[in-house]
């Protein structure tokens, strides 16, 4: 396995959706605070499966009376290589939540997410959410370096005819995708006349010509039908839903 090239696989960054936010330090009157971003365990898994294969990786725990610690071992040459780090239990849910922790912060060793620590500052708007606070609206945008190459633009792409775009099969990353050319949410449901948004092969195919005759430079106005009212109560529950898996 080549080191540079697993270096840069650990280390790409991860879609929006795949980011969870929490609050930290917040201001006198509790109406903004500090938007701290994470990555979901679920995501890490992920990308090991992708640059390791399913089996080229393992996990491994250390159970102490308050605080967890975890090894994330990668095999390398019929060797494994283990890289340990470790988090304090939380106030709730302790055990899961320390091990959750644990496995994040393994994960980092490996570069996994940790760009995340070079995002600026984001003061964002909050309310309350049970014994602490949430973000009250849409969540901070992230600088184009922070997002993957597809999504931000900063590696031209040649567009041919028989150029493969990589069209994710989440919603909430096809919406992130086509954001950035000022589609919607309601302009997609309505071009693939698609209320549920369960992408079927043929979906994909044409969600990938669009995307291509948006990077030649084809107007938005000049491709997507103009209704007079976007239909998008169903992909607003459906991504509810997501979120609140």
């Amino acid at each position: 396995m080549d080191e540079k090239k697993l270096q840069e696989q650990f280390s790409a960054p991860f879609y929006p959706s795949e980011i969870e936010w929490r609050i930290g330090a917040t201001n006198g009157d509790k109406t903004k605070g500090i938007a701290l971003p994470y990555i979901t365990n679920r995501a890490i898994q992920n990308r090991l499966d992708e640059v390791c294969g399913v089996f080229g990786w393992k996990n491994e725990f250390i159970v102490n009376d308050k605080s967890k610690i975890c090894g994330i071992s990668i095999k390398i040459s019929d060797e494994w290589l283990t890289k340990y780090d470790g988090a304090d239990d939380t106030n709730i849910e302790a055990t899961k939540g320390g091990i959750s922790n644990a496995m994040k912060r393994a994960a980092v060793q490996w570069g996994i997410g940790r760009y995340l620590y070079k995002l600026p500052t984001f003061w964002v708007a909050i309310e309350g959410h049970g014994k602490s606070y949430k973000i009250k609206g849409k969540p901070p945008e992230l600088p184009s370096w922070a997002l993957p190459k597809e999504m931000s633009g900063d590696k031209p792409q040649k567009i041919t005819d028989d150029y493969i775009i990589p069209i994710p099969k989440h919603i909430q990353e096809v919406i992130s995708l086509f954001g950035g050319f000022g589609v919607t949410q309601g302009d997609l449901e309505n071009y693939l006349n698609n209320e549920a948004f369960a992408f079927t092969d043929d979906d994909l195919e044409t969600l990938r010509g669009l995307y291509k005759r948006l990077k030649r430079g084809e107007k938005k106005e000049d491709i997507f039908p103009q209704k007079e009212k976007a239909k998008g109560v169903a992909l607003n529950k459906q991504l509810e839903e997501m979120t609140n898996d």
